[in-house]
C-alpha cells in the first residue's frame, strides 16, 4: 500500500541535469526525463556537468561514470565536498556488471544506479525515489529546526536560548545557500550587567531586560528569530538580510534600547548600549560559527558608547 504522505508530493517539472558523453544515450534520457514531465539539461562531459550544476543548480543528476576530460568520479566527489551540493540527488548511470563502479559510487555518496539500457519505469521510480528522500530530509530538517524554537527559552525574556543558536543558524544559512539569498545576525548588548543588577536590584532589572526585549521585538519581522546568549549579550537572526538591511536593523535597536529606561528602587539608571554585526556570504564567512565570529568581532571592537558597527 502506497503511503498516504507521498500523494502531496508532486516532483514534475523538478529540473534534471542529465550527463553522458555518448550522443544517443544523452538524448534517450532526455526524452524519457521529459516524457516524465521533468525539465532537462544536458552535458557532454564532467567538466559541463559541473558547470551544468553551479549555473542551473538541478534538483537531480543522471551522471554517467565513464567519461573523457573529467569522469563521472570525480564530478560526485566535488559535488559532495562543495556544501552547496551535499544534499544534491545524484543517480549514477552504469553499464551491465560494473560493480566496483557502483561500490566506488557508493563509498563517494552516489544516492542511486541505474543499469544500462534503461527502462523508463524503473528510471522513473529511482528518481521519484532520489528526490522524496531528499524532500523528507529537508522537512526533518525544516521540523527539527522549529521544534528547537520551544524546547527551552530564556525565562526572562522569553528569547531562544544559546542552546538553540547553532541549530537556528544552521538552518538559516542552509537556506541561504539553497536560495543563493543573504543573510545577518546582530550581537547586541549593554555594558557593566552586574554593576547595572546591582544598582537596579534583581526585579527591576529583569523588568528592564522583559521592556527591552519587547522594544526589540517591534523592529523585527516574524521571520527574524532572537536569542539571549548571556546575562548581557543578544544575538538576532535576520534572514532574507544584506549589509545595508542589517544596519538599519541595528540603527533600529540601538534608538529602541536607547530609549528604553532603567529604573531602579532610588533613580534612574544609564545603560550603553552597542551593536555589531556580520553577513553571509562573505570572503570570510561559510560557516554558522564564522558568520557569529565576526559578529562578535565587530561587537568586541566597538567602545562601549552605544555605536554600531560592520
Amino acid at each position: 500500500m502506497a503511503s498516504p504522505i507521498r500523494k502531496d508530493l508532486d516532483f514534475s517539472n523538478r529540473l534534471i541535469l542529465v550527463v553522458d558523453d555518448d550522443d544517443p544515450t544523452r538524448m534517450l534520457l532526455t526524452d524519457l526525463c521529459e516524457s516524465s514531465n521533468f525539465r532537462v539539461v544536458a552535458a557532454a562531459d564532467g567538466n559541463e556537468a559541473i558547470e551544468k550544476i553551479v549555473e542551473h543548480q538541478p534538483d537531480l543528476v543522471l551522471l554517467d561514470l565513464m567519461m573523457p576530460r573529467r569522469d563521472g568520479f570525480s564530478v560526485l566527489k566535488w559535488a559532495r565536498e562543495d556544501e552547496r551540493f551535499t544534499d544534491l540527488p545524484i543517480i549514477i548511470l552504469t553499464a551491465m556488471g560494473e560493480m566496483d563502479g557502483k561500490i566506488r559510487g557508493m563509498e563517494l555518496g552516489a544516492d542511486d544506479f541505474v543499469t544500462k539500457p534503461f527502462k523508463l519505469i524503473e528510471l522513473h521510480t529511482r528518481m521519484n525515489s532520489a528526490l522524496m528522500v531528499r524532500e523528507y530530509r529537508r522537512r526533518l530538517f525544516d521540523a527539527e529546526a522549529e521544534l528547537a524554537q520551544f524546547r527551552v527559552v530564556d525565562p526572562v525574556t522569553g528569547a531562544g536560548t544559546y542552546s538553540q543558536l547553532k541549530a537556528g543558524l544552521d538552518a538559516e544559512l542552509a537556506r541561504s545557500r539553497r536560495y543563493g539569498r543573504p543573510a545577518a545576525c546582530l550581537l547586541f548588548g549593554f555594558d557593566d550587567y552586574p554593576g547595572l543588577r546591582y544598582k537596579l536590584g534583581r526585579d527591576a532589572c529583569d523588568a528592564y531586560l522583559t521592556r527591552l526585549f519587547q522594544g526589540v521585538l517591534t523592529c523585527l519581522r516574524s521571520a527574524d528569530r532572537l536569542f539571549r546568549i548571556d546575562s548581557d549579550e543578544f544575538v538576532l537572526l535576520l534572514p532574507e538580510t544584506d549589509l545595508a538591511g542589517g544596519k538599519l536593523v541595528a540603527q533600529r535597536i540601538l534608538d529602541v534600547m536607547k530609549d528604553i529606561v532603567a529604573e531602579g528602587v532610588e533613580r534612574r539608571q544609564g545603560v550603553t548600549v552597542r551593536c555589531g554585526g556580520a553577513v553571509f556570504p562573505a570572503d570570510t564567512v561559510r560557516t554558522s560559527e564564522d558568520l557569529l565570529r565576526e559578529a562578535n568581532k565587530s561587537y568586541r571592537a566597538l567602545e562601549p558608547a552605544g555605536r554600531q558597527l560592520f
